[in-house]
């Protein structure tokens, strides 16, 4: 099959009206991957099932601040396990690096640092950390095992106990351990910025490091300049359908904490007697080093209502809890081409929170928006991710509530007056590597009150890295619930071609 006729990137961006500068970013794009490979590449990366979120039918962009590319969540693996001198070697535990095999035999160790040992060997990290803090704030142990009790922290989730017993180690025997250990925190805090100078002291002392070679990669992709291509559609059982591009850039000032976005996106919402375009552009900005993390998007039209939306956000508690406020787009939020036509904006106010527990992760959410119709609609959100791993280590049971309401009735969005209260469980399966991730989740759900009803909804998604610098990642997602005491059904596809600039 030849491609000669297909169109190009930069005809692509011509065909939307993008901006000329960045229609030269696209250009440097489609030189840096021949187009002929696309489908093929694009193939090899899609998952063979989908599925969907329960709330809101929306593929509005995210709000308030920078966002990650789709497909892009996967942490860096956990820095290997070093077992302690005593355990046992067998064929499914990790073999003990040469450096910490003793010359002699060591002397037995007391019961309570022996039970610590038992535990990790056994990999219950979980009650290896909690008993092993309790023992540091009696006693010094030697530094093997504080390294361990440092390890079976930060791989619970415990971050922020792990950062002073690995500091505790940066300049005795198990500092090349300990700085990737802390490299690795300040990776899964998204502070790599932070993270690299760990890692590369960690290399100085041993250039083959392999935990911290796959790091200094990690921390360069979040880093490096980079630009992003992305297409998507979704539709829904009323035939209300959307076509959407965008062009993203994003960069990072010299330091490495303060994080700028560029983007401009253009959607096509249709009915089958209605049909609404609209194109913007937005700047985001966040400082990832002050307090609060503030972060600022500003956000405009180009053609037709050329209103400014502008939201902020910042974080408190230790990143665990976020407020955003502002005036979002609500006419291209609510993903319909009467909202979109009536240019609707709304005043939004949201509440955010992430806290780990030694049983699962909790996040909750609440949202106002005050509409420019005079409507209200309030979402709310609990969702716990278990902790508990009844499929293997891949496989995370989750359970949650989503509940909406609204004022009153509106054909052009979802506006449930009489309330929506829905209940889920579900499962969410993850792989990856260093070049590569995959996930899968399916969920079903039941009415607690109001217009809710029986549902069900699978996702899946992924990203490759074709190149050292290029990758693809696509989501797909597919839902059956209840909306106005009718079955209700969607389906969204979203591909995105990434460029790093290094």
């Amino acid at each position: 099959m030849s491609l000669a006729n297909e169109p190009s990137l930069v005809d692509i961006m011509k065909l939307i009206h993008c901006p000329l500068p960045l229609q030269k970013i696209a250009a440097g794009l489609a030189t840096s991957l021949e187009w002929k490979c696309l489908p093929l590449l694009i193939c090899g990366v899609l998952p063979v099932v989908s599925l969907a979120q329960s709330n809101d039918f929306s593929s509005g962009a995210a709000r308030g601040g920078i966002t990650a590319p789709v497909g892009d969540f996967l942490q860096l693996a956990p820095f290997k396990y070093i077992p302690p001198s005593t355990s046992v070697e067998s064929a499914d535990k990790p073999a003990q690096p040469e450096a910490t095999k003793p010359e002699t035999a060591k002397p037995k160790r007391p019961p309570e640092q022996q039970r610590i040992i038992d535990l990790t060997t056994a990999g219950d990290f979980k009650a290896a950390g909690t008993e092993g803090l309790a023992l540091m704030a009696r006693e010094k142990p030697d530094e093997e095992l504080q390294l361990i009790v440092a390890n079976s922290l930060a791989w619970t989730g415990r971050l922020k106990e792990a950062i002073p017993a690995y500091q505790a180690l940066t300049d005795g025997k198990y500092a090349e351990e300990a700085a990737v250990g802390l490299a690795s925190i300040h990776h899964w805090r998204g502070r790599d910025d932070l993270a690299m100078p760990f890692y590369r002291k960690a290399l100085a002392a041993n250039p083959q490091n392999t935990s911290a070679l796959e790091g200094v990669e990690m921390a360069t992709r979040e880093l490096s300049p980079r630009t992003m291509l992305s297409f998507g559609g979704s539709k829904d059982s009323s035939d209300t359908q959307r076509r959407s591009a965008t062009l993203n850039h994003r960069w990072r000032g010299s330091g490495g904490a303060s994080i700028m976005e560029i983007e401009t996106s253009a959607v096509e919402d249709s009915l089958p007697t209605v049909e609404t375009r609209q194109q913007d552009v937005t700047f985001r900005y966040q400082s990832v080093s002050l307090a609060l993390k503030p972060s600022l998007e500003l956000s405009m039209p180009t053609a037709d209502d050329r209103s400014l939306y502008a939201s902020a956000r910042i974080k408190l508690f230790e990143d665990q809890f976020t407020v955003e406020v502002g005036r979002v787009n609500w006419g291209r939020m609510a993903t319909n081409p009467n909202a979109l036509a009536l240019h609707l904006s709304a005043i939004h106010a949201g509440l955010n929170l992430t806290k780990n527990y030694s049983f699962g992760t909790l996040t909750a959410r609440f949202d106002y928006y005050d509409i420019s119709d005079d409507n209200t609609v309030i979402t709310s959100g609990v969702n716990l991710s278990s902790t508990w791993r009844p499929l293997g280590k891949n496989f995370r049971p989750f359970v949650g509530v989503e509940t909406r309401g609204a004022k009153y009735l509106n054909a052009n969005y979802w506006a449930p007056d009489q309330g929506s209260g829905l209940l889920y469980a579900g499962l969410i399966g993850e792989w990856g590597a260093a070049d590569w991730n995959f996930y899968t989740s399916g969920q079903v759900g039941a009415r607690l009150f109001g217009d809710a009803g029986t549902s069900w909804s699978l996702a899946a998604g992924g990203k490759f890295w074709v190149t050292k610098d290029i990758a693809l990642s696509t989501t797909l997602w597919a839902m059956e619930s209840s909306r106005n005491n009718s079955a209700y059904r969607a389906q969204a596809a979203t591909v995105n071609l990434e460029k790093l600039w290094r």
